[in-house]
């Protein structure tokens, strides 16, 4: 039993993980998809854990195990193909409201799997009332592993369907392996074959891997697809052109003159001196050969994939001309450098749907940015925005909370119209400059611009069109912080232009901020019947499993959106974030079984209640050296206190039994953590932001903890 519980945790935080992973990077890498596939596992594994115990089918382990295996692929590969449901061409954006689903669906048979497999494992136990403890420490330890070892391979050696099908044969093996002692020879055959099995596998999946992204992207021609840690990148090639998709969105492509003059030349117009430029983002694309051109400028590129540049020099040859650095935008400038080193520095993030590429749009990067920066030097934003004829309410309002982010930060701020929306930022009034003089400027350019040029410049820079971009973007104050991310939220408003209800739907949250205050009054009316009424003696018991379900996984989700923001990478980390997490709560249900009966809650509200509160003052202080182990250590901490009120609120709604475990109980616990997979990530951290949510749930731990000295007196 012991091996099949730790088996059980392995292959339940690698199928959530990998599925998570494979769903974001095909969903066009929208992190807000997060919180409803955990929405739908937290489902799937209450449907599985129910049908386990209820129907008590005599299905063993091992044959659940071998279902598993089978399906986890399976999955992945249809999560792959997901976007071909609702349209053929490459990189279209799919609606919000279907990724939502298919996002939710393709949870539900792996996490079916996870849950049944947790009773058909206890009753396997030699105790099963006390194996239900000695299970679920075990799947932590489990999980913690597995999510060890998806952070060391994945991204960097193996691929998600790679690493699916290592995962499947490790678990067979270890269902297959016999005890050494008795079974020496047995036991080296089945590690022999293990290990055969995984190194043959893994080129006839990587050939798989291909084919699928064939299959995906058909007419094109597959050049290279590949994952890295921060997703999944795949270059085409049909007609000497050249694609670079980044989470199933076109990221770049070659040729496009017209794209590569306007991430390069339009700063030169205001500084044609300039001799040093950061570029944040990949130059592959137009821009590096472009650079070929102006032999007096040295251009710097800053990307932190480095498994992805030998990739595109295989397609598209190297030059020389653009240095390169491998490393995190944030990470890079925060470190000591030498003081006023760029001219001009382009921040070129790719689409703004993603807290990753967001942050690089926020008054905390911008001024680390700033120190890089000459006293006259510039920091220019080309945006994917088309307002040459006309400005859609969508675009307004992105582009007001764009404008409004630099102006907090720089003094002058100048936007061009365009195809292209550009957005120039300085300190000096070097920007306060007639259109004569831009053409005059770029005149003396060694090169000569075929779009940003005196026969296209006139139509795109006249008064009206700079006018009416000015009072659009001025129409509203709200700014991009790293509490109140507003940029990926507009972005899917943004992109729900095109689909009907997408926009009822994504506008309502946005705009009827008032309706959110249903939620308290939910929690407040929950609380007065579990503790006010008759029946508090066994009633609060079931608050405490919500509490413990909502504060926990809003938490945890909290904790992958700073360390996304701060480190730019959450793909691989987010499966040793959760294993950290799996691991708390069984150590803390673990330690609070074995010290029995007590006033477990008050002790375990507290602990949470405090690391709730010093991560609130803490978040955004901590060294990108040690980001990983502090959120590792504080999704321990509050797992670990989880697992702890988890147990109290059993001891308090099965007195005298706090080995039970009813299905009432832990629906209550899946209730709070659907609520907080939901709500707290998606909904409410761009509309209150992230303090005022912290905080929110500090409150909520004060009323479950005020809550239990109520009713204390009754037990």
């Amino acid at each position: 039993m012991n091996r099949k519980a730790f088996l059980l945790g392995f292959y339940s935080i690698s199928g959530q993980v990998l599925l998570l992973r494979e769903l974001v990077s095909s969903l066009n890498g929208d992190e807000l998809f997060i919180g409803t596939a955990l929405f739908g596992w937290l489902v799937s594994v209450a449907v599985g854990a129910y049908l386990g115990g209820r129907l008590r089918l005599k299905i063993g382990s091992t044959a659940l195990f071998m279902v598993g295996i089978i399906l986890l692929p399976i999955m992945l590969i249809a999560a792959r193909l997901s976007p071909l449901i609702v349209t053929d061409l490459i990189g279209e954006i799919i609606p919000f409201s279907r990724a939502v689903v298919i996002s939710s669906i393709m949870m539900l048979p792996i996490g079916i799997i996870s849950g049944w497999l947790f009773p058909s494992i206890t009753r396997e136990g030699l105790t099963p009332a006390g194996s239900i403890v000695q299970v679920y420490l075990l799947e932590g330890i489990g999980a913690f592993i597995g999510g060890v070892a998806i952070l060391i391979l994945v991204g960097g050696i193996l691929s998600t369907l790679q690493m699916a099908v290592a995962v499947g044969i490790i678990v067979l093996a270890g269902n297959l392996f016999p005890s050494p002692d008795r079974h020496v020879l047995r036991a080296i055959l089945v590690t022999t074959g293990a290990l055969l099995l995984l190194i043959i596998t893994q080129y006839v999946v990587k050939t798989l891997d291909w084919h699928g992204d064939r299959v995906k992207y058909e007419p094109y021609q597959v050049e290279t697809s590949f994952d890295t840690h921060y997703g999944h990148q795949t270059i085409l090639s049909r007609d000497s052109t050249y694609t670079l998709l980044t989470d199933n969105t076109i990221e770049a492509a070659y040729p496009d003159l017209l794209t590569a003059e306007n991430l390069l030349i339009p700063p030169l117009a205001y500084k044609p001196s300039a001799e040093k430029v950061l570029f944040i983002g990949r130059t592959e694309f137009g821009v590096r050969q472009l650079a070929d051109s102006l032999p007096d400028l040295s251009i710097t590129a800053l990307d932190p994939r480095r498994a992805l540049s030998p990739k595109i020099d295989e397609v598209i040859p190297f030059s020389g001309t653009v240095s390169r650095i491998d490393d995190d935008p944030i990470t890079f400038c925060s470190r000591p450098q030498s003081v006023n080193t760029y001219d001009i520095i382009i921040v070129n993030p790719g689409e703004l749907d993603s807290y990753k590429n967001s942050r690089l749009l926020t008054d905390r990067f911008l001024t680390k940015a700033k120190s890089l920066l000459k006293s006259d030097g510039i920091i220019f934003f080309p945006t994917r925005y088309d307002t040459d004829r006309f400005i859609t309410p969508e675009q307004r309002e992105v582009l007001s909370i764009i404008y409004n982010v630099f102006k907090h930060s720089f003094d002058y701020v100048t936007l061009w119209p365009g195809n292209m929306t550009l957005l120039f930022a300085s300190d000096t009034p070097l920007l306060d400059m007639p259109y004569d003089s831009i053409i005059i400027r770029l005149t003396h350019l060694s090169y000569k611009p075929q779009y940003i040029s005196e026969n296209y410049l006139p139509d795109r820079l006249n008064e009206f069109k700079m006018q009416r971009l000015l009072a659009a973007v001025t129409s509203s104050d709200e700014v991009n912080i790293l509490n109140r991310p507003m940029l990926p939220h507009y972005q899917a408003l943004y992109r729900a232009k095109a689909n009907a209800f997408d926009r009822h739907v994504i506008s309502f949250i946005l705009g009827k901020t008032e309706l959110l205050v249903g939620i308290p009054l939910f929690i407040l009316a929950f609380f007065a019947l579990s503790s006010i009424t008759k029946v508090k003696k066994k009633r609060y018991g079931l608050f405490l499993y919500f509490t413990a379900g909502l504060v926990s996984l809003s938490l945890e989700l909290i904790s992958f959106y700073v360390y996304q923001s701060s480190a730019g990478s959450l793909y691989s980390e987010m499966a040793i974030l959760i294993g950290a997490f799996m691991l708390g709560l069984a150590f803390g249900t673990y330690y609070s079984m074995r010290m029995g009966k007590g006033r477990l809650e008050y002790p375990a509200l507290l602990m949470l209640l405090i690391a709730t509160l010093i991560f609130l003052a803490t978040f955004n202080r901590i060294n990108p050296q040690v980001l990983l182990f502090y959120h590792l250590f504080f999704l321990f901490v509050a797992a670990t206190a989880t697992g702890s009120l988890f147990v109290a609120a059993t001891d308090r709604y099965y007195p005298g039994r706090a080995e039970s475990n009813r299905g009432a109980g832990y629906a209550c616990e899946l209730i709070g953590s659907s609520v907080g997979a939901l709500l707290s990530t998606t909904i409410l951290l761009p509309v209150i932001g992230l303090r005022w949510l912290l905080i929110s749930l500090a409150v909520l731990l004060v009323v479950a903890f005020l809550g239990s000295f109520v009713t204390a007196r009754d037990i």
